[in-house]
């Protein structure tokens, strides 16, 4: 069986930067505290948490220390709370995100009515949200009709959202609205492995995806790749590959989603390899 490799694989540049500020953080001090997980990706927090990173669910539950921002971001009340409560921030912010932040404060700036597409329980979303008041969270085309009426409205979006959504997002809200400005803040990382999906999935006749399951950019490649004609696979790790996925395959594809170390991608590559030998 022939394994066909996406050429983006990998931390994405954000993801990298999260994980060496947060690896630095825990190896100068012990009170180093996150709020949710620094990443979408189980080995490495279980990695992280190993050597001391703690997690909590609140601000709240953090007294002393540092509080470590991890690459979705945080909203802006947990930043003000930190500072009233005298913590140290470590800022892990992907700048990817921190460009959505800075393109809908200025759009507002310009008067436009912003509209935040993206899934509303997102960490990232929830973010940018605060840094915006009053704005509006749609994550599909069909909740364009239920918003109010209005003359000029700006978008941002979710930087690990589905391009081919948001194009179509941005058609609707067109038809609905006088003026629209619409800023595409999908970060370039996402739209090459979405591009490279798209590709894979017309050449290859099962696909593998390696990424946490509660990571939006892995399950985005998942349903590409499905849509596109590819039997897809949304596995964490190399051990929940299954012999029969690969029955009669010739062409194998694999991908990994922005937040999946290489060494993973490399573990799952050699046993897909072992799998693929039984049907040689």
């Amino acid at each position: 069986m022939e394994i066909r490799k996406a050429k983006t694989q990998g931390f994405c540049f954000g993801v990298a930067i999260t994980v060496k500020k947060a690896e630095e953080a825990i190896g100068e001090r012990n009170d180093v505290t996150t709020l949710g997980h620094v990443v979408h990706n189980p080995q490495i927090v279980e990695s992280l948490s190993s050597r001391g990173l703690r997690n909590a669910s609140s601000v709240d539950e953090v007294d002393s220390g540092a509080l470590f921002v991890r690459a979705h971001g945080l909203p802006v009340s947990v930043f003000q709370k930190a500072e009233e409560k005298g913590l140290e921030v470590i800022d892990a912010t992907c700048p990817m995100v921190t460009k959505i932040h800075v393109q809908a404060e200025r759009l507002k700036d310009e008067g436009y009515k912003i509209i935040v597409v993206g899934d509303p329980n997102h960490p990232e979303v929830r973010g940018t949200l605060s840094h915006v008041p009053g704005a509006w969270c749609i994550e599909t085309v069909e909740d364009v009709a239920k918003l109010p009426r209005g003359s000029r409205v700006g978008v941002v979006v979710q930087s690990t959202y589905s391009r081919d959504r948001f194009t179509d997002i941005v058609k609707a809200l067109t038809e609905k609205y006088y003026e629209v400005r619409a800023v595409n803040t999908i970060c370039t990382d996402t739209n090459n492995r979405q591009n490279e999906a798209l590709r894979l999935a017309k050449e290859v006749e099962v696909m593998v995806v390696v990424g946490g399951k509660t990571s939006a950019n892995t399950k985005h490649l998942v349903e590409l790749a499905e849509t596109h004609g590819a039997r897809s696979y949304h596995i964490e790790g190399p051990d929940e590959l299954r012999a029969e996925w690969f029955d009669g395959v010739s062409i194998a594809g694999l991908m990994s989603g922005a937040s999946t170390p290489g060494w993973l991608v490399d573990q799952v590559t050699a046993r897909m390899e072992e799998l693929g030998r039984r049907y040689a």
